[in-house]
C-alpha cells in the first residue's frame, strides 16, 4: 500500500521462481500454448539494476544459503538509465511468501552506489533508509543487472521473465568486469495469498521445478571470492 514521504510497503504475496536453460524455456513457451494461457503484457521491458548491501561477513547471504525461513535482503535498485531515481528495498521472505518495504532515495547527481561512501550518502538522504539499512555495518556487495518482461496470466496473477542476467562483485574489491549467469531465464509468478488455489490450477503440469532461487546467492557464488 503506497504511503507518504516516499515510503511504500507491499502486502505479503506468493513469489514462485522457475529457472530455465534456453531449451527448457522453449518447452515452457510451448506449454503455455498447450495450457491455453495467453500472457498479457503489462509494461514495457526494463533493465533492472540491483546493488545488494550486506555485512563484511555476508550475513544475509549466509542466511539465504542456510535456508532460514524468515530472512531479509537489502538492495538499492534503479531501472534502465534512471540513476537519479533510486530506491532502497528491504525484501522480507517467509517461506514462499514475500513483501517489500520501498524507500525513495535522493540521488540528483546520478552517482552509482558501487562503493560504501556513495551508498552511505544515498542512505543518509532519507532517515528511514538510514534506520532500515543499519548503514554503519553494511557494504555494497554485489551488482546484479538483467532484462525483465512483465505479464499477467490471470487477474492478479503476474508473471515476469528475466533474461541476460549478469553479476559484478563489489566487495571487498570492486571488479571492473561482469559475469553472465549460468541460468539463461528466470520465470517468476507473483500473486496474493487469496489466489493460491487459482494459481495452482493454472500452473499444474508446468515444465521445470519451482524452488528457492536467489539471484543474490548465485551472484555471490559466481563472482565473489568467499
Amino acid at each position: 500500500m503506497p504511503q507518504s514521504n516516499g515510503l511504500q510497503r507491499n502486502d505479503f504475496r506468493y513469489e514462485l521462481k522457475v529457472p530455465y536453460q534456453r531449451a527448457q524455456f522453449t518447452e515452457f513457451e510451448s506449454w503455455l500454448q498447450r495450457a491455453g494461457l495467453h500472457p498479457v503484457k503489462q509494461y514495457a521491458d526494463r533493465l533492472i539494476h540491483s546493488v545488494y548491501l550486506d555485512t563484511s561477513e555476508f550475513d544475509d547471504y549466509q542466511d539465504n544459503v542456510s535456508g532460514i525461513s524468515k530472512r531479509g535482503k537489502l538492495r538499492i535498485r534503479w531501472y534502465n538509465d534512471a540513476t537519479d531515481n533510486m530506491v532502497l528495498e528491504l525484501k522480507n521472505k517467509r517461506g514462499k511468501l514475500a513483501n517489500k518495504l520501498i524507500i525513495k532515495l535522493d540521488n540528483p547527481t546520478g552517482d552509482l552506489p558501487f562503493d560504501r561512501a556513495i551508498a552511505n550518502r544515498l542512505l543518509r538522504s532519507n532517515e528511514r533508509s538510514m534506520a532500515v539499512a543499519r548503514q554503519a555495518s553494511l557494504f555494497p556487495s554485489l551488482h546484479v543487472q538483467y532484462e525483465r518482461a512483465y505479464y499477467e496470466i490471470a487477474p492478479d496473477i503476474r508473471m515476469t521473465i528475466d533474461r541476460n542476467i549478469r553479476y559484478q562483485s563489489l566487495y571487498p574489491i570492486k571488479s571492473a568486469r561482469t559475469a553472465a549467469s549460468l541460468i539463461d531465464v528466470v520465470i517468476e509468478f507473483k500473486y496474493p495469498t487469496n489466489k493460491s488455489k487459482k494459481a495452482a490450477e493454472l500452473l499444474a503440469g508446468m515444465p521445470g521445478r519451482i524452488f528457492r532461487h536467489s539471484k543474490y546467492v548465485i551472484g555471490v557464488d559466481t563472482v565473489c571470492a568467499l
